[in-house]
């Protein structure tokens, strides 16, 4: 394991610099994604959705992990051809019909509307994310701790309070 603090440095302060390298390194020897969270975030379960659903004062996060290799697997560039354009519905990506799911599921159980968010975690720091066509936030697994501590506030504590009576101690929605 890393230290956390070079004995090189002076002890007793921290910089934003330092501590963002810090949760970067902890991040990384995480088994999870989700295993170490910043303050005021937890791991919620919504049956049905199948994937990481994280609750914070940043909002309500749905989390698509893919490996580095597979990221260029996802929308068709520009001008490819598509299979269902004869469909004139709105073309959504795989992780916002998944956030799209999460939130009515969780407007449903908890009788507020929850709008969640989708999130592609990049797994493996062989690659450099690329902006997605779709919008969809991409961050490496080894900065995602540090990139949700520095999310801007978009729920108010009611509302997390709101979501968390739904929820049981092992973060498992009680309604579905």
């Amino acid at each position: 394991m890393k230290p956390i603090v070079s004995s090189a440095r002076p002890s007793g302060h921290l910089d934003g610099h330092v501590l963002d390298h810090l949760l970067d390194d902890l991040a990384t020897e995480a088994a999870s994604v989700t295993e170490l969270l910043p303050g005021g975030w937890r791991e919620i379960e919504v049956p049905g959705v199948g994937r990481p659903v994280v609750l914070g004062p940043g909002g309500v996060l749905v989390l698509v992990e893919r490996h580095a290799s597979t990221l260029a697997v996802g929308l068709p560039h520009d001008g490819a051809a598509r299979p269902w354009t004869h469909d004139h519905r709105n073309q959504m990506s795989t992780p916002q019909i998944t956030a799209e799911l999460a939130s009515q599921l969780l407007t449903w159980a908890c009788g507020i509307p929850v709008s969640c968010i989708p999130v592609v975690v990049v797994l493996g720091d062989e690659t450099e994310p690329l902006a997605r066509p779709d919008g969809v936030d991409v961050v490496h697994a080894s900065a995602f701790t540090r990139w949700l501590s520095h999310l801007p506030r978009e729920l108010d504590d009611e509302t997390i309070g709101i979501v968390l009576e739904h929820v049981d101690a092992n973060g498992e929605l009680l309604a579905i």
